[in-house]
């Protein structure tokens, strides 16, 4: 039976529903298989055997009495199949406090993906892994090891991690508990013990250390762990220091029995998990040559229970009242099992003014989501129900429309489980935005009302509430201007994605009467009220959505309707873009036939716009690139590809190429040609994997350099805009793919493939037997239905095309993008997926236009390439606050013989450390001139040659007033330290020698000397500024033998550049140098001038004794 477009969710199939909704990010993973996993595991297979540069292939040492290391890249992802360790050595009289700034690694149950590891004498304190930072640790001795080790798959931002050497004494409070305990007896509890639970994720370390010749017993008083699985325990070793022996790990409510070790240290190491909590324990230790502690045989039974606010909980007999602030509520027992025949109900009061925000912070209630039965939470308020919850989902944020809200939580006679735990408070109107990321809260007498992302599709599972009051008297009329949301469901009658309209009497609070459901896409009438309140609210599911609504309201409906001001034109909209005069027209055919064929060779070069889209994992001695996706080439810079193919590496444009002209994968041809690339724009809407959706999955790829069409490298059409392909319509997609279905063991095509697939209706496709919501009108669906034809684009490539003919001769057209398939290539009823080319005409030409607009400005305002004698510059707004994200570049040009000189009059951007935020970057022909982040302007520079090139990029956070400069043309005697220099011998001196140097200093000396002639150089005084926490000079000298980075000493190259450049911190002497084509001449430096006080003589009083 055919399911219309929304209406595949019946009672009937709830069961199906369910298991598809609770499998949705595992399906889409699954569903984009080849596509994403097996690119991204080809590609890391690369990486086998290469280190990172910090910690990676050999242990980083680091012995400072503080510091701080990161993941390598940090913050972009690091990199996979890695091993990395630092070793951290202090003072022997101190220990180690480790604590992380930031920490995202891959989340698996039990780190068994990407993990740090911490190790210190004893053995292994802890592994960690996913996007909660361990709490803070200490070592026992002023040693410690940090381990981190990736797998060859996903991978995250890493982690920044400092270290500080502190006493001994500090661990206690600094961890919360633990510490050094010395003498003949004393003892130890876990933070709280009896009155407070421990908390989760703790680690708490006692070394006890009794007198030489004694040894330690360990007495426990009282020991109440949570029991499941040994989560949390405690650990005692036999502390000698050659080889420390566990003596016992303990766990559970049982009191253990006294532990005796043979030697004078003890250490006691606590660790919690982070699911349940309890009690703790209390231990005493003594000298074993003292009596043993008696302990006292009581028995206290504790539940275990998480760590949480205090809670509220319904009784029997009404609904509980709360107010106040905020607070907590759950069901009864939470989180253990909340019992059968529930009917409990709360009601929260808040002052007047204010309304009630109430998340949901923990659900797991008996039923499927969405087809609630018997066992359910049901929030309203004075209005309406807000919402009826069940399963494992948590529901989004719901804010009330008055100052009370109502939970109730019911169950039968059958099925438990854990229920819920959710916390409210009070919060004010005027905040509604911000709470729910839609909605408002007005007095104004018109205004305009819109979908969330509106006109782009509304987001999945949100609730959205618009408050509109006016003044006493005055009616509202609400007119839809646009209305586009998910069908009613035709079996149900349901409305999934909704709006509801109540009209409410401003004075009294009362409702007077209410509208809707809304859905679907036919106009709601103009609703007017009687009262002078309106209150709309938007609720969407988890599943299908859509464009969304537009609405105004006014008070007057003769007036006019209120317009939004016109989207302004962008500058680029008329660039005419230079597309190729032919397309679509391979010279050499390629080989078509019309009956059903599963996947075969291509002819070579018959589908000449084929693009192999490879990628560097590593940075290795010799590049050696990997294909990991399918691209086609549209114009003579630009590869149309998918978006999904940068999960990896989009801000790494060096690590990609894009090749043409290839066949055969495994050896370089004749006809290839392979380009490196200046951008990669991937659309805004695609948001997976951070939204388990393969929307939008389209991406363009900008060249560095321009086509040059052959026989075997030419262009594919584009599509006209929303053409649209009829049912069984034959199209050809064309890649590199996996040839034997097994998503386990892919294995790549060594030549380009080729297989026919006739179009598959969106009808069809987004069936609940196919591919239901998951598929959006913006794809395309292609493949068999009978189960002895089903053909996969497995032949296909992720990002490769889908072209297709309108007649036999006529120029092949790009209508899809390879996106997403089953797992293993072949499914039943289970399509190949492609994005439609044809969906996104305006978004290609307009990404294509901002480019070309780009490349000739500034970024900033104004032109980019500036050429001529003298000019200035600015960061967009000055002397205001410049943009977020901004990316602004200037290339300067003076005449032949002369130099840039730079001159910053104003400068003041966000600070960081090793401007990792905002920053300006200089640099010329002979390398970097520095990167600038602070409120102190750079010193003036002077290029080296008469180019000079500017970039300024800024983070989405704080942003400041930015800059202004000037710059200018002057001959090579200008320059205000360094110059140019033809002699045998000369001298070269950090400004101020042999005082200390400046601040944000460059000075670059250049030396020319006859080709016969052999430089040497040396240094007779260097003092710089010693390498930062990461190893790393920050004021530093560069000596450049002709094109290359030189060794000191002898040179066979007739040229040398020598150059000087520091930061804003601490400056130094500075250093002297010389160089010299005749070892046994140097120069000297002249003497220092004479003071005039040099000669004054000092008198001398000497008194007899």
């Amino acid at each position: 039976m055919d399911v219309e477009k929304g209406h595949g969710r019946s009672r009937g199939m709830s069961t199906l529903e369910t298991c598809l909704i609770f499998i949705f990010v595992a399906m889409t993973g699954a569903c984009i298989g080849l596509v994403v996993i097996y690119f991204v595991d080809k590609a890391n297979s690369e990486t086998e055997g290469e280190w990172l540069t910090l910690g990676c292939g050999a242990p980083q040492e680091l012995s400072g009495e503080s510091g701080t290391f990161t993941s390598a890249n940090y913050p972009s992802s690091y990199d996979s199949g890695q091993s990395c360790a630092w070793h951290i050595t202090v003072d022997p009289e101190k220990v180690i406090h480790l604590w992380f700034e930031e920490f995202t690694l891959e989340d698996t149950q039990l780190c068994t993906a990407d993990f740090i590891t911490l190790q210190d004498s004893v053995g292994i304190i802890g592994k960690y892994c996913g996007y909660n930072k361990p709490n803070p640790v200490v070592s026992l001795t002023n040693q410690l090891t940090v381990y981190f080790d990736t797998n060859d798959r996903k991978t995250d931002r890493g982690f920044k991690a400092h270290y500080k050497a502190v006493a001994p004494q500090l661990t206690s409070e600094i961890a919360g508990a633990g510490g050094f305990l010395q003498g003949d007896q004393g003892n130890l509890m876990t933070p709280g013990f009896p009155e407070q639970n421990y908390p989760n994720g703790a680690l708490y370390q006692w070394r006890i250390t009794v007198p030489e010749g004694e040894t330690v017993r360990l007495t426990f008083t009282s020991f109440d762990l949570v029991p499941e699985a040994c989560g949390d325990f405690v650990q005692v070793y036999d502390y000698n220091q050659a080889s420390p022996q566990l003596a016992g790990k303990l766990c559970g409510g049982t009191m253990p029995t006294p532990l005796e070790i043979s030697s004078n240290t003890m250490v006691v190491r606590f660790k919690s998990d982070n699911s349940l909590t309890s009690k703790g324990f209390s231990a005493t230790y003594t000298k074993s040559s003292l009596p043993p502690v008696v302990v006292t045989t009581t028995t206290t039974t504790a539940p275990t229970t998480q760590t949480l606010p205090p809670a509220t909980t319904s009784e029997p007999g009404g609904p509980v009242i709360l107010d106040g602030r905020k607070g907590v509520l759950q069901s009864s027992g939470f989180p253990n099992t909340y019992p059968a025949h529930l009917n409990n109900s709360w009601e929260i009061s808040v002052s007047k003014g204010f309304l009630v925000k109430l998340e949901i912070t923990d659900l797991a209630i008996t039923g499927e989501t969405g087809m609630c039965k018997e066992d359910k939470l049901i929030i309203s308020d004075k209005y309406s129900t807000l919402g009826t919850h069940c399963g494992y989902i948590l529901p989004p944020v719901v804010v009330s429309a008055s100052d009370t809200i109502s939970v109730t939580f019911q169950s039968d006679s059958r099925l438990t489980d854990r229920g819920f735990s959710a916390k409210w408070e009070a919060v004010y109107p005027e905040d509604i935005t911000e709470i729910l990321g839609c909605g408002f809260s007005s007095k104004e007498e018109t205004g305009v009302i819109r979908s969330q992302d509106w006109p782009m599709n509304y987001k999945p599972n949100t609730e959205c509430m618009w408050n509109i009051d006016v003044p006493s008297g005055k009616k509202i009329t609400l007119t839809f201007t646009h209305f586009d949301l998910e069908a009613k469901d035709a079996l149900t009658s349901t409305c999934y994605d909704n709006i509801m309209v109540y009209d409410i009497n401003g004075l009294t609070s009362a409702l007077i009467q209410s509208y809707g459901q809304f859905c679907g896409t036919t106009l709601p009438d103009p609703i007017q009220t009687n009262g002078n309140r309106l209150l709309i609210r938007f609720h969407t599911d988890l599943l299908t959505e859509a464009k969304g609504f537009r609405a105004y309201w006014t008070t007057n409906p003769s007036l006019p309707a209120p317009t939004e001001p016109p989207v302004q034109p962008n500058p680029w909209d008329n660039i005419i873009i230079d597309w190729p005069s032919t397309c679509g027209k391979p010279a050499i055919p390629p080989a078509v036939v019309s009956r059903i064929v599963n996947g075969e060779p291509a002819t070579p070069h018959s589908w000449p716009w084929q693009v192999s889209m490879q990628v560097r994992i590593s940075i290795q001695p010799e590049p050696t690139f990997s294909h990991t996706c399918g691209g086609t080439l549209i114009h003579k810079n630009w590869v149309l590809t998918a978006a999904h193919c940068f999960i990896r590496y989009a801000d790494e444009l060096e690590r990609w190429r894009m090749c043409l002209g290839k066949h055969n994968l495994t050896y370089t041809e004749p006809s290839e040609r392979c380009f490196g690339i200046s951008g990669i724009y991937r659309h805004e809407g695609f948001k997976y994997p951070t939204v388990p959706s393969v929307e939008f999955d389209i991406a363009l790829v900008r060249l560095d350099g321009e086509v040059t069409p052959t026989d075997e490298i030419s262009f594919a059409c584009l599509p006209s805009e929303e053409e649209a392909l009829p049912e069984g319509k034959k199209c050809y997609a064309t890649g590199w793919g996996d040839e034997t279905g097994d998503s386990i063991n892919p294995k790549a095509a060594e030549a380009l493939n080729q297989v026919a697939l006739p179009v598959v209706p969106y009808d069809t496709c987004n069936r609940m037997d196919y591919w239901w919501f998951q598929v959006k009108t913006s794809m395309i669906c292609c493949g068999y239905t009978l189960p002895d034809e089903l053909k996969s684009v497995c032949q296909g490539d992720s990002g490769g095309p889908l072209v297709c003919q309108d007649k036999a001769g006529d120029p092949w057209e790009v209508h899809g993008i390879t996106s997403f398939g089953p797992i293993g290539c072949i499914m039943d009823k289970k399509p190949s997926v492609f994005t439609r080319s044809s969906a996104y005409i305006p978004w290609i030409t307009n990404v294509i236009r901002r480019d070309l607009y780009n490349e000739h400005t500034s970024g900033c305002g104004g032109p980019k390439e500036l050429t001529g004698t003298g000019g200035t510059l600015s960061s967009m707004g000055y002397p205001g606050t410049y943009s977020n994200t901004a990316q602004c570049q200037w290339n300067i040009q003076v005449p032949e013989g002369k130099l840039v000189h730079l001159h910053f009059h104003n400068f003041s951007l966000e600070e960081s450390d090793l401007c990792l935020n905002d920053k300006v970057r200089l640099s010329d022909k002979t390398g970097s001139l520095g990167t600038y982040c602070s409120h102190v302007p750079p010193a003036d520079m002077v290029s080296d040659g008469n180019t000079l090139h500017i970039s300024f990029s800024s983070n989405d956070k704080v942003v400041d007033s930015g800059f202004t400069a000037t710059w200018r043309a002057v001959d090579p005697t200008e320059v205000p330290c360094g110059g140019t220099f033809s002699s045998d011998q000369g001298e070269i001196t950090s400004p101020n020698w042999p005082n200390d140097y400046q601040a944000q200093t460059v000075c670059t000396w250049r030396i020319n000397v006859p080709s016969s002639r052999i430089i040497h150089v040396a240094f007779t005084h260097f003092e710089l500024q010693a390498v930062n926490l990461l190893g790393n000079c920050v004021d530093y000298v560069e000596v450049i033998n002709g094109e290359t980075m030189a060794s000191l000493g002898g040179s066979p190259n007739f040229k040398f550049v020598i150059r000087f450049l520091s930061n804003g911190a601490s400056q130094e002497k500075g250093f002297r140098g010389y160089w010299t084509t005749d070892t046994s001449i140097f120069p000297t430096l002249p003497p220092l001038p004479s003071n005039p006080w040099d000669n004054i003589t000092i008198s001398e009083c000497r008194h007899a004794l």
